[in-house]
């Protein structure tokens, strides 16, 4: 029954107090107590829970140690055997530290370590950008400062607002929103399309600046495709937006000041380059009127002739080297030649002949094989090396082999 009421009623506590007699046991747990100048009461970490509560201490840069003030969360259990209770912990946050800071830091090393925050990973901000893009309240006081500093500094810049709260429970949502609305005409290279964009707000509290620190805020600035700058708060403000951005500027003022380049500045420096490409052009035509005034016609004869003479010289060595080329190829195609004719000559029936062989060919102009090809009264023509005999077959011999001769 103790056991019941106590659990019952104090299920969800705050307890703030000294950390005392702080003790791992062999089952994992940890034991320590919680006390003040005039109390004192158990305190046990489950296992299960440790590793929760050191990611947050660590955030904070804290640790569980003996005489550290904390502030702890959790619930009141009683222990039946030995009629004793404690308070079993699910959080610790030392003294001082808020819980929006402990979110903070916590974010902070989340999205550092997933690579958010590296600088390899940075779009390059326009020199001259044309289209300006601001995504803040439109009821700011930061919209009027940047459209103070951008008009007086070139006031011909094109400035596009895309509108959204930027303080409450919606702010998030609306900041997305808005740097979405602008990826969408970067994108699809509507007349709304920007070159750089700035997300920014006038100082406050933490709390009023937290907009900028929610996880949907820093991703939506990261996987933008348009270089963004912010400017939020005042100098001494950090959010994890700016850690997100391409680059951070202290306050909306100067995120419009690095962004747009002063129009007089742009002018002198128009002005400076103008001057120095008409100087060094100046100077070159002078060399060469100069060297134009002060060359000696002999000389330039001279030179002209023996380019002429050396050219000359070039076409004569690359004539008589065509020439050398050309006769060479010309004799090795009469000798390949020569070589095809001559083992022409060789295959051709008439050089047999010429051995003392002749050809002998039927009615039909058909040579004759065998004499099984011809029969007793047949017509036969042998063609001999010189001119040609008609004849008639008379007998037909068998050889010594089986075959017949005639």
């Amino acid at each position: 029954m103790i056991k019941s009421n106590l659990e019952s009623v104090f299920y969800d506590i705050c307890l703030k107090g000294e950390i005392s007699n702080f003790r791992p046991s062999s089952n994992g747990h940890w034991y320590f107590s919680l006390k003040d100048n005039a109390s004192s009461i158990k305190a046990i970490i489950f296992k299960n829970n440790q590793n929760d509560i050191l990611r947050l201490l660590k955030a904070s840069n804290h640790e569980i140690e003996n005489g550290k003030e904390v502030l702890v969360e959790g619930r009141i259990s009683v222990y039946e055997k030995s009629g004793e209770y404690s308070i079993i912990i699910n959080k610790i946050l030392p003294v001082g530290i808020g819980e929006l800071t402990l979110k903070f830091q916590l974010l902070k090393e989340k999205l550092f370590n997933e690579g958010l925050f590296d600088d390899n990973k940075k779009k390059t901000l326009p020199k001259y950008p044309e289209t300006i893009g601001v995504v803040t309240s439109p009821t700011g006081a930061a919209l009027q400062d940047i459209l103070n500093v951008l008009k007086r500094r070139f006031a011909a810049i094109k400035i596009i607002v895309f509108p959204c709260s930027v303080q409450g429970d919606e702010a998030k949502n609306e900041i997305v929103k808005a740097i979405r609305c602008a990826d969408f005409h970067y994108i699809n290279n509507s007349d709304k399309k920007v070159d750089v964009l700035i997300v920014g707000r006038g100082g406050g509290s933490i709390e009023d600046l937290w907009a900028f620190n929610e996880e949907i805020v820093a991703r939506a600035i990261f996987d933008s495709p348009i270089p963004i700058i912010t400017g939020i708060g005042h100098e001494i403000d950090f959010t994890i937006s700016d850690f997100c951005s391409d680059l951070r500027a202290p306050t909306p003022s100067a995120a419009a000041e690095i962004v747009v380049k002063n129009k007089e500045d742009l002018l002198s420096s128009i002005s400076s380059y103008k001057l120095r490409i008409e100087a060094n052009f100046n100077a070159y035509m002078e060399k060469i009127f100069y060297r134009f005034n002060n060359s000696n016609p002999e000389r330039l004869n001279l030179l002209l002739k023996k380019i002429y003479e050396e050219k000359n010289l070039n076409y004569s060595f690359i004539n008589d080297k065509f020439i050398s080329n050309y006769k060479n190829h010309y004799e090795n195609l009469r000798k390949r030649f020569a070589k095809i004719t001559e083992k022409l000559n060789d295959l051709s029936p008439l050089s047999i002949l010429s051995r003392g062989y002749s050809l002998a060919l039927d009615k039909d102009q058909k040579i004759i094989k065998s004499t099984k090809d011809i029969s007793i009264g047949d017509d036969i023509l042998l063609t001999l090396k010189e001119g040609k005999l008609r004849t008639v077959v008379k007998e037909i011999y068998p050889n010594v082999s089986g075959t017949s001769v005639f």
